[in-house]
C-alpha cells in the first residue's frame, strides 16, 4: 500500500530497480554501456527519515461545534461514523480524498445545511486516530501555495503510530504483496531520478514549479533513464494517443513493457510504466505539467513545451524529500548532498515561521 511508506520504508526498496539505479544516477546520460544486468541484485536496509511537514485540519468554529453537539445524539454519531468510514475506505483503496465531496456525502440531504462541516471532519479524525492511529492531513503549506486550487481541498490519511525497525505495524494493516512492492520501488526510483537528474530552475507551467526548488524531470529524460535500468521499459514515452489509452483504459497504452518469465523464481514481469506514472499522478504521488525547457529541447511539442514530472504532495507527506535524498546517498554509499538538505530545511523553517505568524 502506498501510504505504507510512512512507517515501513525498507519494504519499498526490495525491488531490483531500487538497488540497481546507482549506476545511472551518476553515469553520463550518453553512456549506455554497462546495464543493470551486470550488477548483483540485493536487498538494502535504509534509514527512515521523517517526511515533509503537512498541515493540520483547520479547527472548527465554536458555533459549528455547538450546532453539532445540538444534533440528536444518534444522528450525530451516525454522521461522524459515516465520514470516518468514507475517509478510511478511500484511503485504503488509494483514492484521492476531496474534502468538498466526502463531507457532504456523509452529512446527506438532512444535514447539508447545518454548517457543521469542519466540526464533523475533526470529530471523524479524532475517531480514526483513536481506533487506527491515522491522522487527517493537508498538503504541505509551501507546496499548496504554488499548486492548482483543487489541492487546497485534498485530504490524506497519515499513519503516525510508532513502529519498530521492521515496520511490523504497517505490515499488519497494509498490503505487502509483490505488485504493491514493485509499485513502491518504481515510485521511489522516479522520485530519486527527479531529485538527482531533474532541474530546479523556475520554468513556466500551470503549477509555477510547485515551489521554486522543486526538481522537474522531462518525460523523455525519465523514460531514457528507466530504460537503462530495465531494457524492457520503453526508452521513450508513449504517443499522445497512447497516453489517452493509459488514462482511460484498463489495458494501458498497448505498448509492450514486460520481460520474459523469470526462470530463477524472482519478479518475472516488468511493470507497465505508462500505467504506473498515470496512477501516481492521479493519486498525487507525482505532479505532471507542461513546461518550457531552458535549452530548447528537441522533444518539445508544437507549443514549445515538454511534459515533466516532479514529487507530488502525497509523496512529500508519506516519503519526504529528505528520505529521497538519503535514499540516493545510501544507494551510492555517499554522504547526503548538503545543498539539497539545506533547501528542504529552508522551506521547513519558512513554513514554521508563517504558521507562528498566523497563530499570533
Amino acid at each position: 500500500f502506498f501510504f505504507f511508506f510512512t512507517n515501513s520504508y525498507q519494504e519499498a526498496t526490495t525491488y531490483t530497480y531500487s538497488t540497481t539505479m546507482a549506476t545511472f544516477i551518476l553515469a553520463d546520460d550518453d553512456n549506455d554501456e554497462g546495464g543493470a544486468s551486470s550488477m548483483p541484485q540485493s536487498q538494502f536496509a535504509f534509514s527512515q527519515i521523517d517526511p515533509d511537514q503537512s498541515q493540520y485540519l483547520d479547527a472548527p468554529r465554536a458555533s459549528e461545534k455547538v450546532k453539532l453537539d445540538a444534533l440528536n445524539p444518534t444522528a450525530r454519531n451516525q454522521v461522524v461514523t459515516d465520514l470516518s468510514r468514507i475517509l478510511l475506505f478511500k484511503a485504503l483503496s488509494g483514492s484521492v480524498i476531496d474534502r468538498t465531496k466526502v463531507v457532504p456525502e456523509a452529512l446527506g440531504d438532512n444535514f447539508k445545511k447545518e454548517r457543521v462541516q469542519m466540526a464533523v471532519l475533526n470529530e471523524a479524525e479524532t475517531r480514526l486516530q483513536n481506533v487506527f492511529g491515522f491522522r487527517v492531513r493537508r498538503v504541505p503549506l509551501k507546496m499548496e501555495e504554488d499548486l492548482p486550487v483543487r489541492f487546497k481541498n485534498r485530504l490524506y490519511l497519515i499513519n503516525e503510530v510508532a513502529d519498530d525497525a521492521d515496520g511490523t505495524h504497517s505490515l499488519n494493516i497494509h498490503s505487502s504483496h509483490t505488485d504493491s512492492t514493485v509499485e513502491k520501488g518504481v515510485l521511489m526510483m522516479v522520485l530519486a531520478f527527479a531529485f538527482c537528474k531533474g532541474s530546479s530552475q523556475v520554468r513556466s507551467g500551470q503549477m509555477k514549479g510547485a515551489g521554486k526548488k522543486t526538481r522537474w524531470i522531462s518525460e523523455f529524460h525519465l523514460y531514457s533513464l528507466m530504460h537503462r535500468v530495465d531494457e524492457n521499459i520503453p526508452s521513450e514515452p508513449p504517443s499522445v494517443e497512447g497516453k489517452k489509452k493509459s488514462r482511460h483504459s484498463i489495458g494501458g497504452s498497448g505498448r509492450k513493457s514486460m520481460s520474459p518469465d523469470d526462470r530463477d523464481g524472482g519478479v518475472g514481469e516488468t511493470p507497465d510504466i505508462d500505467i504506473l506514472l498515470e496512477r501516481f499522478v492521479q493519486l498525487d504521488y507525482l505532479l505532471r505539467d507542461k513546461i518550457e525547457e531552458g535549452d530548447g529541447s528537441s522533444f518539445a511539442g508544437e507549443d514549445g513545451k515538454v511534459v515533466a514530472y516532479a514529487m507530488g504532495p502525497r509523496a512529500a507527506m508519506e516519503v519526504g524529500r529528505k528520505q529521497v535524498i538519503n535514499f540516493c546517498s545510501e544507494v551510492l554509499d555517499e554522504q547526503p548532498d548538503p545543498t539539497m538538505l539545506a533547501e528542504v530545511d529552508e522551506d521547513e523553517e519558512m513554513e514554521e515561521s508563517e504558521e507562528e505568524e498566523e497563530v499570533e
